[in-house]
């Protein structure tokens, strides 16, 4: 598992079905090529990115996800204005504000494009969130992302 690359650039519509539509998409080309663990939390990080462009975003949404040798990169955009980004704890009732702290506790990192509701993040082998804040601007975005070669370490 984890041996091959496989991208993925899909559609998504605008409404209620749209993050299990994305999920379903994950599940169908990805099933063979991660561990159970990893898809899982993949599926939980793009639900909690595809909700947050329904509910706070506008138009067409695009999921964008590339997966190489186990590392996972991907982005979630819609034509939005942009979000508040920073994240906030939520108190033991609310329904509701934890997505973001779900996303950052499951990335290697993440980030927006300032004044946007573009969304990127990484899941990297070995390599566990919790950074406890967004990356902003283009700048911070992976290479790989932004169709640049990867730096050689």
């Amino acid at each position: 598992m984890g041996g091959r690359r496989v991208d993925i650039d899909v559609a998504l519509p605008h409404g209620a079905s749209a993050a299990a539509a994305a999920r379903r998409e994950l599940r169908r080309r990805l099933d063979d090529t991660l561990h159970q663990d990893v898809l899982d939390a993949l599926s939980l990080v793009v639900s909690e990115l595809v909700t947050n462009a329904v509910l706070h975003g506008q138009g067409a949404i695009r999921l964008r996800l590339q997966v190489d040798a186990g590392d996972l990169r991907g982005e979630v955009v819609d034509d939005g204005g942009g979000f508040e980004h920073e994240l906030r704890e939520a108190g033991p009732h609310a329904t509701s504000g934890r997505g973001l702290l779900i996303v950052d506790r499951l990335t290697t990192r993440w980030g927006v494009h300032e004044g946007t509701t573009h969304v990127w993040f990484e899941m990297l082998r070995g390599e566990h969130g919790a950074q406890c804040a967004p990356r902003v601007g283009q700048e911070n975005r992976p290479p790989q992302l932004r169709g640049e070669p990867a730096e050689s370490n």
